[in-house]
């Protein structure tokens, strides 16, 4: 990062970290997780909110994401956790991150209605990142809860947004 880049960089924020994508990268990399991420569409999962370190995806439950026993298949809890906290991370970053651990943990079934996931950064270094995420029911019943670490890619020709 040349003296100009670190100058700028210290000035965007307190901590000195930039301080995330604009509202028009937002905008676009929300409709990038809606319509281009092929298995986020295939479980249909949905961008309600994303701002710098934090998203906000949701899933209405259908009968293909029922498990055997009628409730909600535990991959569809950890994708929609993963997928969370990966737009989270990325509206900071604005590049790309590869999650290299998760650990979800199934609090309560669901087998209707609509499942909300919040993500937030919790630690951030220049290469890694840990994330959680917490998902609730229609009721507010926390659902589920996963924590995940994510590997930060170097900003030269990575962009996604």
């Amino acid at each position: 990062m040349s003296r100009s880049e670190k100058s700028k960089a210290a000035e965007s924020s307190p901590s000195g970290d930039p301080p995330g994508l604009t509202e028009k990268q937002l905008v676009a990399l929300s409709r990038h997780f809606d319509e281009d991420i092929t298995f986020s569409r295939h479980i249909r999962a949905k961008v309600l909110d994303a701002k710098p370190g934090e998203a906000t995806l949701y899933i209405d439950v259908q009968d293909f994401h029922l498990n055997g026993a009628g409730t909600l298949h535990g991959g569809v809890y950890a994708s929609l956790i993963d997928n969370t906290m990966g737009l989270a991370l990325i509206s900071k970053v604005g590049v790309r991150t590869a999650t290299i651990d998760l650990n979800v943990h199934f609090l309560g079934a669901v087998k209707e209605g609509r499942i909300v996931c919040r993500a937030e950064i919790v630690h951030q270094t220049r290469r890694l990142a840990t994330l959680e995420a917490k998902v609730h029911d229609d009721r507010e019943n926390l659902v589920a809860l996963g924590t995940g670490t994510f590997r930060i890619f170097e900003q030269r020709g990575n962009p996604l947004v």
